[in-house]
């Protein structure tokens, strides 16, 4: 059978980048309530205590956001280049979509191996629902190519 490369997570390194930089725009604020308060005139950012909080929990989140995403991009790049992962062949079945408004998890079996993944997860790892225009339908032929834990570094579909 032939198989056409759907997704790659090798191809797509730091694809969540975006997540992480949300939190530049509060380590913004939170340089300006830091360096210069009186532009927020409100009675709570007259705390030097808050302001500083702020900056620092802002600087934080951001770095360790930015961290685990990076750390989990290079880990499946890794994975896929030392050929550290299993690969599952065969028809997608007992596929349950997650509702389009919903934000519960996709799910599907392959030859007994199940994977489960939704929109809402930041992840390296494959993770475009069907109601969101991904490409899995159930009895759809699929070669995956997965880490231990179920994350879907490569799918490859039928044509």
């Amino acid at each position: 059978m032939r198989y056409v490369t759907v997704f790659d997570a090798a191809a797509e390194p730091l694809r969540n980048w975006w997540f992480p930089a949300y939190g530049l725009i509060f380590v913004a604020m939170g340089l300006l309530l830091a360096f210069k308060p009186e532009a927020l005139n409100a009675r709570v950012v007259q705390r030097a205590g808050f302001r500083w909080f702020v900056l620092i929990f802002a600087v934080g989140w951001t770095l360790a956001c930015g961290l685990a995403i990076g750390l989990d991009s290079y880990k499946a790049s890794r994975a896929l280049r030392t050929g550290d992962y299993k690969v599952v062949e065969g028809r997608v079945e007992n596929f349950a979509p997650m509702p389009w408004a919903g934000h519960g998890d996709e799910t599907f079996d392959v030859n007994g191996v199940h994977f489960a993944y939704s929109d809402y997860t930041v992840t390296a790892g494959f993770n475009n629902t069907a109601s969101h225009g991904g490409p899995i339908r159930a009895g759809l032929p699929v070669r995956i190519s997965y880490k231990g834990d179920g994350e879907i570094l490569r799918l490859e579909v039928a044509r």
